[in-house]
């Protein structure tokens, strides 16, 4: 969902501080998830907050910590469901005309049925629709240089702008959920672990720095809609316009299918609801806060990546008692050391005031 986000935010800045942004949180985001995925690893491949349970809390007021992280957590997660909601609402709204309201129901039935399924149908479900998504964009890019391009500009410096850039950028290229589903459906193999992080990620800044590119050199006048991608569809034609809806369409449920059945788990492993009622449980007061509450997509997006990453900051320290109870490091090595966990709260910190200053 982040990465259709971008474009936005670098109309405030340039392409060359994209670019940039997009290396530091390359390097940021393997070091964080390789961190999560051996945190996991060490507690049987649960969600986070069963690991801030097992690794961070103790004593008498073990629950009570654990229920705080799991409500803090929880609704970080269901923030940023909710800016999805109404991310792929919008986009009905521009297909049929509806009221925003029927749309922000009809995405959520829409999205919901394939996680109401099981994980495996996620599975299956992201698969295709990522072949989808590298597909459309291929198409996009080469219809956006069929057409004169715009000069790249540059916005005039600011450091709210730069700093909101780098928060969007990480956490666009973030996947804290996806990455633990990874180590349960790995079965733990370190090798693969790994592997899949460091080409996972590549592919998502690929995908940052093509989409934004395309964006800013192919939309004819200024860049007003949220979900940049659409505008750029119609600046190169009707088919564009269309395939641009559908590639945004794809992008938000990616994302939903993936936090929602994180939000699932979570909620099974705090209260040991089923599946199915744990999803309901979950994502019932997303829909409502998408309905009753902020209905920008930019600003929930903006407010799930700051609270996200300063769970980051009680992630790194259980990762340190983690990595010291197992006495080894299969999947980190020396990237786990302090000196990276150190580099990772101050990245965080970055991030976190990024997502919160208002732009300039």
């Amino acid at each position: 969902t982040g990465i259709i986000a971008v474009p936005y935010l670098a109309t405030k800045n340039s392409m060359l501080d994209v670019v940039w942004m997009v290396l530091i949180a390359y390097c940021v985001n393997v070091i964080l998830h390789l961190i999560i995925a051996e945190l996991s690893y060490n507690n049987g491949g649960v969600q986070l907050v069963k690991s801030f349970e097992g690794e961070l809390f103790h004593g008498k007021m073990k629950q009570i910590f654990s229920w705080g992280v799991f409500i803090v957590y929880g609704l970080a997660i269901m923030i940023g469901v909710s800016g999805n909601i109404n991310g792929g609402a919008q986009i009905f709204v521009n297909w049929f005309g509806m009221p925003f309201v029927a749309a922000q129901i009809l995405y959520y039935v829409i999205a919901g049925v394939v996680v109401f399924i099981g994980m495996k149908a996620v599975g299956i479900a992201q698969k295709y629709a990522v072949i989808v998504l590298m597909g459309i964009v291929a198409v996009m890019t080469v219809g956006t240089f069929m057409h004169p391009l715009n000069s790249l500009q540059r916005a005039q410096f600011h450091w709210n702008n730069l700093l909101a850039l780098y928060s969007m950028v990480v956490f666009a290229t973030s996947a804290n959920q996806a990455v633990i589903q990874v180590v349960k459906g790995l079965d733990g193999n370190a090798k693969q672990i790994r592997r899949s992080i460091f080409i996972g990620f590549g592919l998502s800044s690929v995908f940052v720095l093509i989409v934004t590119g395309t964006v800013l050199l192919g939309t004819k006048g200024a860049l007003e809609k949220e979900l940049a991608y659409m505008q750029l569809g119609e600046s190169i034609g009707t088919w564009a316009m269309i395939l641009a809806g559908v590639f945004s369409l794809f992008a938000l449920l990616t994302t939903f299918w993936s936090n929602t059945l994180a939000l699932r788990d979570v909620v099974h492993e705090q209260i040991g609801s089923g599946n199915r009622i744990s999803w309901l449980i979950a994502t019932v007061p997303c829909i409502l806060f998408a309905v009753f509450g902020v209905n920008s997509f930019i600003v929930l997006t903006r407010i799930m990546s700051g609270v996200v990453v300063l769970v980051s900051i009680m992630l790194v320290l259980t990762y340190g008692k983690s990595r010291k109870k197992a006495g080894s490091s299969p999947i980190c090595g020396v990237i786990g050391t302090v000196p990276f966990q150190v580099l990772m709260v101050l990245s965080t910190l970055l991030s976190a005031i990024g997502a919160l200053i208002p732009l300039s």
